[in-house]
């Protein structure tokens, strides 16, 4: 039997046990500070511009390792600097922690940076901006990209010294206008003869594509992504002409990755926009942990071509894993 000390022990056990359970069950025990999390907008040009499935996953696993809760926007119209600078605006007051921006005009951000009309840290894509409130830049550097297919295409090439550029100077970007500055530099040093081919309205390039010379060797330098795609896609419905045709252009969507496995698109220059995507989270989060902190990375490029695709380093960064 239980004597009377140690049935006083025992209900003062069981009273012990009580409070504890009661203790963890409430806010009574002072418990880890949960980690704040940073609200992040993006705002960019467009969704469909070139490899913004995998920009999107860099942002993403970003997001989730730093404790981050990423927004996306994207313009109505592509250029539109003004609706840009309105989402600014609008989500600096609905909260935003901090900016990640693909600038529509860049002069434009400058004078918002300047006003001190961005009271929050910045990083911008593919701008080489620097100074008062740029918390850091995450650039490719579309010129030597443009160098490094101009150096592929010469090797390439022949007799035939002849290259056609197609073109949209209507919708053309800056990455673009760099992108082809340095292919045409490196070309024409080597006394290839650029051609340029101007986008026909809404046929785009269809006409001009159709009436070449079925016969003759060709070779096509598309300036962008979208115009690489669009050439690939009226190559596939001329098979005739396709075989005589090389084609090379940028970027890593996932058309453009089937017309390159299909043999529609000769060569491609890459970057790794999952790591863009992630490196730009990153120095948001850095910024605002860290008061001050600047930051910058110049991301590489790399050539490829079919039989790339089924190297594990570039199948990876192309094709990166959820």
């Amino acid at each position: 039997m239980i004597g009377k000390r140690g049935k006083a022990t025992l209900l003062l056990y069981m009273i012990f046990l009580a409070v504890l359970f009661l203790m963890c069950s409430t806010d009574l025990i002072i418990r880890e500070p949960e980690k704040e999390i940073y609200q992040i907008a993006v705002i960019i040009e467009d969704s469909r511009d070139d490899n913004y499935g995998s920009f999107r996953k860099g942002m993403d696993q970003a997001a989730l390792e730093l404790n981050a809760d990423v927004r996306f926007f994207t313009l109505y119209e592509k250029l539109d600097a003004d609706q840009q600078m309105e989402l600014i605006g609008r989500e600096q007051q609905d909260g935003a922690d901090a900016l990640i921006v693909v600038p529509a005009d860049e002069d434009r951000v400058v004078d918002a940076l300047a006003g001190h009309q961005v009271t929050v840290p910045m990083v911008l894509l593919g701008s080489g901006l620097t100074g008062e409130g740029v918390t850091g830049t995450v650039v490719v550097d579309y010129g030597k990209m443009g160098e490094l297919l101009g150096q592929k295409m010469a090797e390439h090439m022949d007799e035939h010294r002849t290259v056609l550029v197609f073109s949209d100077p209507s919708a053309q970007s800056g990455a673009s206008r760099r992108f082809l500055e340095g292919a045409r530099t490196v070309m024409e040093e080597e006394g290839i003869l650029c051609r340029l081919v101007v986008r026909d309205g809404e046929q785009g390039f269809k006409p001009f594509t159709e009436s070449l010379d079925a016969e003759g060797q060709v070779l096509i330098l598309a300036e962008s992504p979208e115009i690489l795609a669009e050439t690939a896609g009226i190559l596939a419905e001329l098979p005739d002409l396709s075989r005589r045709v090389s084609l090379y252009g940028r970027g890593s969507t996932l058309p453009v990755l089937n017309y390159l496995d299909r043999g529609l698109i000769r060569g491609l220059c890459v970057t790794d926009e999952f790591s863009i995507g992630y490196f730009s989270v990153g120095m948001a989060v850095e910024a605002l942990e860290t008061a001050g902190t600047r930051s910058s990375a110049v991301m590489d490029s790399w050539y490829i071509e079919k039989d790339d695709l089924r190297d594990p380093a570039y199948e990876k960064m192309l094709f990166p894993i959820e």
